[in-house]
């Protein structure tokens, strides 16, 4: 958000939380509450969005929850039988993501033709690492196989129409796991900022689509269509 703000983006944030105190309302930068989780929460949220620009470009699908630590724990119900798994995790970090990603599609190609001849809007999600290895997070790491699934499921479906692409950080610097938390592990944290700088790259590049940028510690590298596969 503010890398793009930096580089004279107009900006809408939405999540379920408001951003900080000193990021106000300006005709450059507007938030709208969002539960990810509802449909009607993000189609209002690009209702809105359209309404206050006229027009929706980029779209960066990142909102995210840790693994939920009884997913599958066998709990029981009120009546003695087995409950269902706790779908929070895989509501916010998949079902949400896919949402988006359906109706950012509709929206931004609805007002293609305000785009030079040949430029594309683009839509860019958030995997991790944890696309593509094992990982002990079990709802967590679903998820975050799904994202992935949606590049390589869609990118046919919708070339030439949206450019979608994903980022894959490695341990980064948020509020979902404190980083002396994850300094601890021994493994190096890196800054929002680094991941920032994929996701502007893949809104500005009109080559890039269907690809997958993984970063860790500031290094970057293309990992979907790399010679010898993701590894």
């Amino acid at each position: 958000m503010e890398l793009c703000i930096k580089h004279g983006a107009t900006v809408i944030a939405s999540d379920i939380n408001p951003p900080q105190a000193d990021f106000e309302a300006t005709d450059k930068f507007k938030f709208v509450k969002v539960d990810v989780t509802s449909w009607e929460s993000l189609h209002d949220a690009f209702v809105q969005a359209e309404k206050w620009f006229g027009r929706i470009d980029h779209v960066f699908a990142n909102a995210g929850v840790s693994t939920t630590t009884d997913f599958l724990d066998g709990k029981l119900d009120d009546n003695g039988e087995l409950a269902p798994p706790n779908m929070r995790t895989i509501n916010v970090n998949f079902i949400g993501v896919l949402n988006t990603v359906h109706l950012a599609a509709h929206y931004i190609q609805k007002h293609s033709t305000h785009r030079a001849e040949g430029e594309l809007g683009s839509i860019v999600v958030t995997a991790s690492t944890s696309s593509f290895q094992n990982f002990s997070a079990g709802d967590y790491t679903i998820t975050k196989h799904g994202v992935l699934g949606i590049i390589r499921g869609l990118e046919h479906q919708i070339e030439g129409k949206v450019r979608l692409n994903a980022v894959a950080p490695s341990w980064t610097a948020t509020g979902m796991i404190p980083s002396d938390f994850i300094e601890s592990l021994g493994v190096g944290v890196q800054t929002p900022e680094a991941v920032a700088r994929s996701v502007a790259l893949l809104f500005t590049d009109q080559q890039r689509h269907s690809e997958v940028i993984y970063s860790w510690d500031g290094k970057y590298q293309e990992v979907n269509k790399a010679k010898g596969g993701l590894l």
